[in-house]
């Protein structure tokens, strides 16, 4: 898999890098650099297989004489007559770093010459060793548009070249005339993915020259593909890039969602991730962008120095924003998952990594839910109000929850908080520890911690023993601290209550060992 990227006056790219994920949604606005990464990801997929075929050399660059491999033009998918950053072709480079730590670099020279080097390798072996060296395998699917009404018979060598280009289009009942054996697999995907939907294999019609002609069947009437509506052509073009990607280890993908319906889209984007393959995709689309996870969306903006990941849902509406769509991403989720979790302040990181640990998909990725910061208890007629405005103005059938902190409030405001919140939220819930962050305090698992810790430096961690003592330490600082927060709550509880009972109160015990003064607090 890669893992980052480096350019170097590479088009409009001067000094950029990317990190790569398994997952990588490159959204900008136009001119914003996007076409030009994936550019550079379809000249290292030509020059990987170049390096799987033949063995390095030594070249003539200059004064210098390195080992690499001589990338022909012809092979290219791109030109290079304006590779160069305003013209300068004195440095230009990209430079890919794989998860093993192996890097290859490209550099492009005057009069249109690309070279492939392993740097920090000075000597690389045989094929067997570049393939073992270089296992990954990239596949492009370019720009897709509507299908050519008619197409000629070409030759293997035009039809291997420019396949993965943008001229891809023009080429598609070429493509299938010569896959037949696996037509059976893109038919049944073709029927399966789009209902009521067939397609037949390309056949050869007319003289002088023979031309290719390929029917769809929509109930009992065939018709050329030609006369499909554009977004089954994409689609079709979609799906015989996906099926021809099999040995592919990361696929490149530029603007998917060209005349495609948003449920289509929606689709395609479920079928690259279910592929398993690292994705490298570029998009305009709204609903790819809120289809993807908060981590998997990279901003980009060629006038900065990297592609920026985006961290939390504020970043995914920067995206939206970026690809000028005005949609609210808060309601685009609330729509979609129609669930609403409040919580308080920023408990919600700590909260999705407990979810992540428990494999909560749906939690974890804040996919579905949409997670609204309050203020705490002063704030709870906040979550009645916005369940009342739900069911009764909106009409909309909304899940909502609530996790507030249980901070120093003793067990009777507890229990009335529950019994009146509950009446409109019935997933409203307090912690049993005064904040979210208190679960952390597992002895077991801070001294196994300390112990991971103090390796990584050559030192000597605590067992658990040692840690008990440790918070038993801290804590005896703080517990005339506590011990007053607990009577003050309480008493004020009790104070504002019609129920005051101060004989009830003192049989309670006030004294702090009977308070409930235990590692939950």
């Amino acid at each position: 898999m890669l893992k980052t990227i480096k350019f170097r006056n590479f088009k409009s790219l001067r000094d950029f890098n990317i990190s790569l994920k398994q997952i990588n949604v490159f959204v900008g606005p136009n001119n914003a650099g996007k076409s030009t990464i994936l550019d550079a990801f379809r000249v290292l997929s030509v020059a990987l297989n170049v390096g799987r075929r033949r063995n390095p050399s030594v070249l003539s660059i200059g004064r210098e004489n390195p080992s690499g491999w001589e990338i022909p033009e012809t092979l290219l998918p791109i030109s290079l007559s304006n590779i160069h950053t305003d013209y300068d072709p004195s440095d230009t480079w990209i430079e890919f770093t794989l998860d093993s730590g192996k890097k290859v670099r490209l550099t492009f020279y005057e009069n249109a010459r690309c070279i492939m080097t392993i740097p920090e390798t000075p000597k690389l072996g045989g094929l067997s060793q570049f393939r073992r060296v270089f296992p990954d395998i990239l596949n492009s699917f370019p720009t897709l548009g509507p299908l050519e009404e008619e197409e000629d018979v070409l030759s293997d060598d035009y039809v291997e070249r420019w396949k993965n280009s943008r001229r891809t289009h023009r080429l598609f009942r070429n493509i299938w005339y010569r896959q037949e054996s696996v037509f059976p697999t893109f038919r049944h995907l073709v029927e399966s993915t789009w209902p009521g939907m067939s397609i037949e294999p390309p056949i050869l019609h007319g003289y002088a020259p023979p031309r290719l002609a390929m029917f769809c069947r929509e109930g009992r009437i065939d018709r050329e593909i030609y006369w499909a509506g554009f977004g089954f052509q994409v689609w079709l073009q979609l799906l015989t890039h996906l099926i021809m990607s099999e040995l592919a280890t990361t696929l490149i993908v530029d603007e998917p969602e060209i005349y495609l319906h948003p449920d289509l889209q929606h689709k395609i984007f479920s079928l690259l991730r279910a592929s398993g393959k690292q994705i490298v995709l570029a998009t305009h689309s709204a609903e790819i962008v809120n289809e993807a996870e908060h981590d998997e969306v990279v901003l980009i903006n060629r006038s900065h120095r990297s592609g920026r990941r985006v961290e939390d849902i504020e970043g995914l509406q920067e995206a939206l924003f970026s690809i000028g769509s005005g949609q609210n991403i808060h309601l685009a989720r609330l729509s979609k998952g129609k669930k609403i979790l409040f919580l308080e302040g920023q408990d919600y990181r700590l909260l999705k990594r407990f979810a992540a640990k428990c494999s909560l998909r749906a939690l974890a990725d804040e996919v579905s839910i949409t997670v609204v910061p309050i203020g705490g208890f002063t704030q709870k007629d906040k979550i009645s109000n916005a369940a009342w405005t739900f069911q009764k103005v909106l009409r909309a059938n909304i899940s909502i929850a609530a996790v507030l902190d249980r901070d120093y409030r003793c067990d009777e405001e507890i229990r009335e908080l529950m019994q009146t919140v509950r009446q409109a939220v019935p997933d409203f819930h307090v912690l049993g520890a005064k904040e979210i962050e208190n679960y952390l305090l597992v002895p077991t698992a801070m001294a196994r911690a300390t112990q991971e810790r103090a390796r990584e430096g050559g030192a000597q961690g605590l067992d658990e023993g040692g840690v008990r003592c440790l918070l038993d330490k801290i804590t005896k600082m703080s517990k005339s601290h506590v011990s007053g927060q607990i009577i003050a709550h309480r008493m004020n509880y009790f104070a504002g209550s019609s129920k005051l009972d101060f004989p009830h109160f003192r049989r309670r015990g006030i004294e702090s060992g009977r308070l409930g003064l235990t590692s939950k607090w």
